[in-house]
């Protein structure tokens, strides 16, 4: 018996400026894994939409008349879709991954950020449902939540943790950039469910904001009197607390 066709994700594109529902169209017309079930102009006829055909991902402008695209997202939350902002104004950014976005376009979007951004949506479904069916083995991996998508990190493909406000930003490895297309990960989990999840073998707490995987570092420094380390896959200096020197020259 032929395998069944797995059905295809439903697309609703909400945006008041047709150039951008047209840039958008395009390049998801492309994919043959996605279906546009409705373009919608404004919030109000977006609410109604996205809770009426329960769509699987969303892309949604923020500044429209009337009702704006976080009044959309946080009308509709509960429908558990993929949420996507499209914004011609990057003062949101930090907003909008507080409603659980999963990316943020900045117009005019050009075609292969979209591509892009549609590429890392599939392929993170794709670990999810292959973390269901075959999970990793325990000490091996770290499962978290990135807005609406299940997430499995292995330890190798982080770099650092750095907590930034409200979120922490995962900065992932060279490797672990390639595996989920994607550079970092914004996540709600605090530092201290990290620090406490992750094996104090390979991860080291260095300051209040940072945790940095062990493999990473290459080198400490001294500077005016602070402690930096350099890290292998990123060229950034982690500051380290005067009182988590003595313990990573221990780990090191």
């Amino acid at each position: 018996m032929a395998e069944s066709t797995p059905p295809r994700k439903r697309v609703i594109l909400v945006d008041d400026e047709p150039a951008a529902i047209a840039s958008l169209r395009a390049v998801i017309g492309e994919f043959e894994d996605l279906e546009i079930v409705a373009e919608v102009a404004d919030g109000a006829s977006a609410i109604r939409t996205v809770l009426e055909l329960q769509p699987d991902i969303v892309f949604l402008d923020i500044e429209m008349p009337e009702v704006g695209g976080f009044e959309v997202a946080k009308a509709t939350r509960e429908v558990g879709y993929q949420l996507v902002f499209v914004t011609a104004y990057d003062q949101y950014a930090l907003d909008a991954f507080d409603t659980q976005a999963i990316d943020y376009l900045l117009k005019p979007v050009r075609p292969a950020l979209i591509e892009k951004c549609i590429t890392k949506i599939l392929h993170q479904e794709t670990l999810a449902l292959e973390a269901l069916e075959k999970p990793t083995l325990a000490g091996d991996s770290l499962t978290l939540s990135d807005g609406n998508a299940l997430r499995v990190l292995r330890y190798e493909h982080i770099c650092y943790i750095e907590g930034i406000g409200r979120y922490r930003r995962v900065h992932l490895s060279r490797h672990g950039a390639q595996a989920h297309r994607t550079e970092t990960i914004i996540s709600d989990t605090t530092l201290d469910e990290f620090a406490s999840q992750l094996p104090p073998q390979q991860f080291v707490r260095l300051h209040r904001s940072y945790i940095v995987r062990l493999e990473q570092i290459t080198g400490l420094t001294v500077e005016s009197r602070r402690h930096f380390v350099k890290l292998a896959d990123i060229a950034i200096k982690v500051p380290v607390s005067r009182g988590n020197v003595s313990s990573l020259k221990s780990a090191l």
